[in-house]
């Protein structure tokens, strides 16, 4: 602590606080004090900050609160997160928290700054909430479908085993496989594991074809995947599917009956590209400078959230990839996602 003098931020009008890596606040100035509805630093200094501003036992992790500290671990630089922080006495306010490592990643320095009266950051704080809890319920309803058709299916094969073999039997036990592959499937895009592994890109994408196949064929576009992919690939493989998923998505949207839509997958040995492209009405020079903003839909934009690009814009910074977009009104978009490979560390 000699070498840095946190003192300044006293008088700061936002909250400051700075937490070592085992999670153990060093500083806070009096904001944060008293907006965690504490009366002295005794009663902060030294605690764990999970415990201080979230009443918990363990640190943050879930997607309506990634922590901070485990953030810059997986980046290597500054990020800002949305939080929910409690008082003592559990009364609840929304803060966004720009997070910074100093001393070598020892240390790192929140700023927090409550976001309750900016109508605007609150209201995408609640909205992403809502899309969390989404996440959460649809994967409850995936673990109680998965019950039934298991027992379905073990009933079938006894009956199978009772009757014989017969072209009714395996259309029943088909149609249940695939409702439970569907499953499978969705347990994939919800869960997000924290550490990195080596996975196949072309295997991801074609789940995701997959499961938007049947959606494609619902508004009469064509969809069509082609791959010159070779090797592995060291990242989450849910985040693969989820940056898949909505550029393929969006494609489908933009696109009108009786369309295409291409999604083209490449590798070269030092990044692999994935290419998705509409026949839709195309993208206007002042709208493509926003359409990477969460929540923002266009002009003509029904469908959605309007939270999809912004994922993928988040997921490809995250792997330090790049996106391009070709795109003008009345010759469809291409989507461009390029990301270097990464060795398994």
């Amino acid at each position: 602590m000699d070498r840095f003098d946190f003192s300044i931020f006293e008088e700061f009008s936002d909250e400051v606080v700075v937490i070592d890596r085992n999670y153990r606040i060093v500083y806070a100035n009096r904001r944060y004090i008293e907006d965690v509805g504490r009366k002295s630093k005794e009663e902060v200094l030294g605690h764990f900050c999970y415990k201080v501003s979230h009443n918990q036992d363990e640190p943050c992790e879930d997607s309506c609160h990634p922590c901070p500290l485990r953030e810059i671990e997986k980046v290597g630089h500054s990020v800002n997160v949305v939080h929910t922080h409690y008082t003592h006495d559990n009364k609840e306010f929304p803060v966004e928290i720009c997070a910074f490592p100093i001393r070598g990643g020892e240390l790192t320095v929140q700023i927090i700054r409550n976001i309750k009266s900016d109508k605007e950051k609150f209201w995408l704080f609640s909205m992403s909430q809502k899309l969390s809890s989404v996440g959460f319920l649809a994967m409850g309803i995936a673990h109680q479908l998965n019950t039934p058709l298991n027992t379905a299916l073990i009933a079938l094969e006894d009956l199978e085993s009772k009757l014989g073999d017969s072209e009714e039997i395996e259309t029943i036990k088909s149609a249940i496989q695939t409702c439970k592959d569907y499953i499978d499937k969705m347990f994939l895009f919800i869960k997000r594991r924290s550490k990195k592994d080596i996975m196949s890109v072309d295997k991801a994408v074609r789940d995701v074809i997959d499961i938007l196949n049947v959606y494609a064929r619902e508004r009469g576009v064509v969809l069509k995947y082609s791959s010159s992919w070779e090797g592995y690939f060291v990242g989450d493989e849910s985040d693969v599917r989820h940056l898949a998923l909505n550029l393929i998505l969006n494609a489908i949207q933009a696109s009108p009956a009786g369309k295409e839509v291409l999604v083209e997958l490449s590798s070269t040995d030092k990044e692999w590209t994935l290419s998705v492209k509409d026949e839709g009405e195309g993208i206007s020079p002042e709208e493509l400078r926003k359409i990477f903003i969460p929540f923002y839909q266009g002009r003509n934009k029904c469908d959605g959230t309007g939270i999809g690009l912004a994922i993928v814009d988040s997921i490809v910074k995250e792997y330090g990839g790049s996106i391009h977009v070709d795109s003008a009104p009345g010759k469809g978009s291409v989507f461009i996602v390029s990301v270097p490979f990464t060795e398994l560390s």
